[in-house]
């Protein structure tokens, strides 16, 4: 069926089709199905929907095979892709940057699901349940425990339970333990449960922020209301934030690679391509992981550890294949790699999570 629709619009001869045209957009001559000056494709779309429809399918399945193509190779051949660009075969694979792009959308988005998750179920729980409250009837019933306490145990064993208690000082009295649960009470300021504690904290700023004169201390109130109003869309912002430190994180990746093999005078695109594909498989990976808890919960604890080992492993043998050295070697270049890479890494994430909170 698609053959004949071909056929209908496209003409039989199909190796004659386009001899000798001018580039409708930067006026080259050539002979083909796309301009070697521009690139753009010699089609005609002022057609029937039936030819368009046809590209468009043809288009899609053609990248849908490339995109899995490639997404095979990055996981189960390591350094791979890579050196497959640099041998000039890239029409066969999805761009790397367009590979690591798509991965850290999908990465970032299940961040963000999981991040919500977590904190609207700790901000909406009962503080009834994360707290001590007694009241003068367990006041009463704790001296009643104490007292029935003091008056099985021998002497000494009073003693022996007094310095135990001490070292981690710790005192059997109700009445500080009372004390200790109304300061818990005024803390909160008696809200229901964190999300409450949060918005009476941000009342009480809003009344500061009326009275302030302060340009600088009203721009700070308002900063920390807005903090404490909405403490997911203040998660939201920092993943933001996280994201593009990312993106900054795949030349300094690179770099170190060109400081570690700075004798072997490689080109920076080398190690920055190299790069791209490390922290696509390292997306990918966190993405498994991240899916898998969305889907079965607590219970992927050992999975999630094997694939976090995955990636230690991964990266060695990339390392091995694209850079070609001896294993001994690689493993030493391999941890001072992760060591320079963990000091930037921590750096710019800290940096991106403060400026994302309006803390620098």
């Amino acid at each position: 069926m698609w053959f004949k629709l071909k056929e209908r619009f496209n003409g039989k001869d199909n190796s004659n089709w386009h001899i000798d045209v001018d580039c409708l957009n930067c006026g080259t001559n050539f002979s083909g199905h796309y301009c070697p000056n521009c690139g753009q494709a010699v089609k005609e779309y002022d057609k029937p929907f039936g030819f368009i429809f046809y590209n468009f399918l043809g288009d899609f399945f053609a990248f849908d095979t490339r995109f899995f193509k490639t997404l095979f190779a990055l996981i189960a051949r390591p350094g791979f892709l890579t050196k497959e660009y640099f041998a000039g075969r890239r029409v066969r694979y999805t761009p790397p940057f367009r590979i690591f792009v798509f991965v850290s959308f999908v990465l970032f988005f299940l961040l963000q699901i999981v991040t919500n998750n977590g904190l609207s179920t700790v901000l909406d729980s009962d503080l009834k349940d994360a707290k001590v409250n007694l009241d003068s009837t367990s006041v009463v019933a704790a001296d009643s425990v104490l007292n029935q306490v003091n008056e099985e145990l021998s002497p000494q064993e009073k003693q022996t339970l007094d310095e135990v208690l001490s070292k981690g000082n710790i005192k059997m009295d109700s009445i500080d333990i009372s004390r200790a649960a109304d300061e818990l009470n005024m803390r909160w300021d008696g809200a229901r449960n964190i999300r409450l504690a949060l918005n009476n904290q941000a009342d009480k700023m809003q009344k500061e922020l009326e009275e302030e004169t302060d340009p600088a201390k009203r721009a700070e109130l308002q900063e920390n209301i807005q903090l404490l109003r909405s403490p997911e869309a203040t998660m939201a912002k920092i993943l933001k934030y996280i994201s593009y430190a990312f993106f900054l994180l795949l030349p300094l990746f690179a770099l170190i690679l060109k400081l570690i093999y700075i004798r072997r005078k490689q080109n920076y695109m080398r190690h920055l391509v190299f790069s791209i594909h490390i922290h696509s498989f390292i997306f990918l990976v966190m993405t498994t992981i991240i899916g898998l808890y969305l889907l079965f919960d607590e219970s992927t604890s050992t999975v999630s550890g094997i694939l976090f080992l995955s990636i230690p492993i991964y990266i060695i043998i990339a390392i091995k294949k694209f850079y070609g050295q001896s294993l001994g070697k690689v493993i030493l270049k391999f941890f001072t790699l992760s060591f320079l890479y963990n000091i930037v890494f921590f750096t710019v994430v800290l940096l991106a999570a403060l400026d994302a909170i309006n803390v620098l």
